[in-house]
């Protein structure tokens, strides 16, 4: 049996993503069959694995980390989502549903994804772990957040102070997603972040960069436009109306389509 499907990325975070499935298609795509399918060492070779679903009134997209695990929420993945969207229904706005949640989204003419997000909520807050303190918060998806003051050093070093921060007892049993950031300038900031299913350092995650942007935000009182540097590239945030309107801006590349052997 052949399933058709897209390769994408959102600033270097790639997916494997399934559009338009129906329920006897789904129940092939089991844990097992999913990492499989992203293993790294795979063909496919991709950080997640996406299904979208048609609901009528809108799409309902799930996340899957490339050990097989869901996930509450990727959104750099939803990005893509939108992309693919575009592309079969040749229209710019779509609403997607991820984990109960809508989220309202829009191409605008130079092709940045333009997402409406709900502002992230803390859910404790000076968290000391290892050797920083930091904010957990809930963006859609689990946050670490830090402020990292450190040099960054090398990405080894760097990947083995997140992983212990990660594994940290405080965070048993699911884990945590752990995003460091920099300002670098007013209204700058700078984001790195280990993800917990995937195990490695990401060259971006929109869901922990956003995270990031709003506590930086809400610390500083800063609340124009904030960019965002990524390893993988840039991205923005606009927090309006005291955090009753957020929206996150990037961009992504459908790379490829094919069909998967089930």
């Amino acid at each position: 049996m052949k399933i058709p499907f897209y390769k994408c990325n959102s600033k270097g975070n790639d997916f494997i993503i399934v559009p338009f499935l129906n329920n006897y298609e789904s129940c092939f795509f089991t844990e097992k069959k999913i990492r499989e399918i992203c293993n790294y060492n795979s063909k496919y070779s991709t950080d997640g694995f996406i299904t979208l679903r048609n609901n009528g009134h809108n799409f309902k997209m799930d996340y899957y980390n490339n050990d097989g695990t869901w996930e509450t929420f990727c959104l750099n993945g939803l990005i893509c989502c939108v992309l693919i969207l575009e592309k079969k229904f040749n229209k710019n706005n779509f609403i997607i549903v991820s984990n109960k949640t809508k989220y309202n989204t829009q191409i605008d003419g130079s092709y940045n994804v333009k997402v409406q997000i709900k502002k992230p909520v803390y859910k404790k807050k000076n968290i000391h772990v290892e050797h920083v303190i930091g904010d957990y918060l809930d963006s859609g998806a689990k946050h670490l957040v830090v402020n990292y003051l450190d040099a960054w050093g090398d990405n080894f070093k760097l990947k083995s102070e997140m992983k212990k921060i990660r594994e940290n007892k405080l965070f048993y049993p699911s884990g945590i997603n752990v995003n460091f950031y920099k300002i670098l300038e007013p209204g700058l900031i700078q984001v790195k972040t280990y993800e917990k299913g995937i195990e490695e350092m990401m060259d971006s995650c929109a869901s922990g960069s956003f995270a990031s942007a709003y506590d930086y935000s809400m610390k500083n009182g800063y609340f124009d436009k904030i960019k965002i540097i990524n390893d993988g590239g840039n991205s923005e945030v606009v927090f309006e109306n005291n955090y009753k309107e957020n929206f996150f801006l990037s961009k992504g590349e459908i790379e490829y389509n094919g069909e998967l052997e089930i």
